[in-house]
């Protein structure tokens, strides 16, 4: 079912997103579909919107992965006021797909909750978070992801189920909303899906009867993700804007009725397109052993390695003087005609993780602070290598790392300009640096790309 009630020059879809890579993630799932796309670091005004004619979905990048509630509470009312003001018929608070969170951190119960304020005229809020491009299913209120071919239910998976930050111990979606304070929860199943339009509309009724809090969707694949795509673009009609709280699967799922049903590898835009590089910066503070493999793949096809030491990050009495040895040593590198990967850990056993985190507590800090204090130095160190050097491409890996180290480079605005592995797209950074603006940037979460997706990012 295609919608085109959507009046033409209007913003289809608003979104938050609670990560940067996942935010691109996000962005790159509109993109593919035909719809023009453009992510923000804070909500866009008209006057920056002006920039950029024919813009059809907004997004703006965020970083309430690793909030505790109160954080936000403090922070997500004006942004969700914010995009409701853009004036879009979908407003999407955009999750990890492995939905990664947990009481302290991250909570999703408190975002339905906040979001309640803003969306008043809403009773219920969707959740979706499958997306089988990315190898996220769920089925029948679990959710599952893929790992080297296997896929994996949340609570067994190999990375999620021991993240550092916010491990995984529990997978039907339904009881991880509520432990985190969320009422009641229905579940419109992959059996329900297989029905016609028209049944799967009549269960969600007799589901909302009940008054649940949210309603969580089931997607095993594609047929499925644009059944809900439909049943969606239906309850907007009671409700416009429509909160939606999901995955990057919530765009496939709007771009199926909105946007085009065969997907593109590029955006037709001329301003976004790609440029041959010789060189490729990356920055790692990822402790996934999908990026361990991605780190040594690379490392062992040319690349240059920096091993980053978070004790002199932290040591105030030698921070500047440590920076600015990595920088140092991170130009040489580039000037030499190296392609360079400064790393923080290479995957979960490295034992550099549990001594940061011991030196961590030492400081009276919470271990939740490391993906700030360390993507906050990568951004730093990369801003000033690109200042230095003119390198052109840069990968940031690491979902905490990513939210961090982007808003330390200068910029307020990206666009997709080609995918390369799904969930992890090449950007065109917009800034008003003239070092900065036109740097082609790579925002990867842990669990993305192949064995060479950094060969493969610099060879493009």
């Amino acid at each position: 079912m295609r919608d085109d009630s959507i009046e033409s020059g209007k913003i289809v879809l608003s979104f938050y997103g609670d990560d940067f890579t996942g935010s691109t993630d996000a962005m790159e799932s509109l993109t593919v579909h035909g719809l023009r796309t453009v992510l923000f670091l804070d909500v866009p005004d008209r006057e920056v919107l002006a920039r950029f004619p024919g813009i059809q979905c907004v997004g703006v990048a965020g970083n309430s992965r690793v909030m505790n509630p109160s954080q936000m509470e403090r922070e997500l009312p004006s942004i969700f006021r914010g995009l409701r003001e853009l004036g879009s018929d979908y407003v999407h608070y955009k999750v990890c797909s492995t939905f990664d969170s947990s009481v302290e951190i991250g909570n999703i119960a408190t975002v339905l909750r906040i979001s309640q304020d803003t969306f008043k005229q809403q009773s219920w809020t969707p959740v979706f978070v499958a997306s089988p491009d990315l190898q996220r299913y769920t089925v029948f209120g679990n959710h599952y992801a893929a790992m080297r071919g296997d896929v994996y239910r949340l609570d067994r998976h190999p990375t999620m189920s021991r993240h550092p930050i916010t491990p995984m111990h529990e997978a039907d979606l339904r009881l991880v909303l509520q432990q985190q304070g969320a009422g009641d929860v229905e579940l419109i199943d992959v059996l329900h899906l297989n029905g016609t339009q028209a049944e799967v509309w009549d269960i969600l009724q007799r589901k909302l009867a009940n008054h649940p809090e949210a309603v969580v969707f089931d997607a095993l694949t594609r047929e499925h993700v644009q059944q809900v795509g439909a049943i969606l673009a239906l309850a907007r009609q009671t409700a416009e804007p429509m909160f939606i709280v999901g995955s990057s699967g919530v765009g496939h799922a709007i771009s199926a009725i909105h946007g085009n049903s065969d997907t593109v590898s590029k955006p037709a835009d001329k301003d976004v397109e790609m440029h041959k590089v010789d060189q490729l910066l990356v920055v790692s503070g990822s402790c996934s052993p999908v990026t361990q493999q991605q780190l040594q793949w690379a490392l062992n096809h040319g690349f240059e390695g920096i091993h980053l030491s978070l004790q002199a990050v932290m040591d105030e009495t030698d921070s500047k003087a440590a920076l600015q040895d990595i920088v140092n040593q991170a130009c040489d590198a580039v000037r030499h005609g190296k392609s360079l990967i400064m790393y923080t850990a290479l995957g979960p056993d490295d034992p550099s993780i549990q001594e940061n985190q011991r030196q961590m507590i030492d400081r009276g800090l919470q271990i939740s602070d490391s993906g700030r204090i360390l993507g906050s130095y990568l951004g730093e160190v990369s801003r000033q290598v690109i200042q230095e050097t003119g390198i052109r491409r840069l990968v940031i890996s690491g979902g905490d790392t990513s939210s961090y180290a982007t808003r330390q480079l200068g910029i307020y605005a990206m666009e997709m300009i080609t995918s390369i592995s799904p969930g992890a797209p090449l950007c065109r950074c917009y800034s008003d640096d003239l070092r900065i603006d036109g740097l082609e940037l790579a925002l990867k979460g842990g669990q993305f790309g192949g064995e060479d997706y950094f060969t493969q990012v610099l060879n493009m």
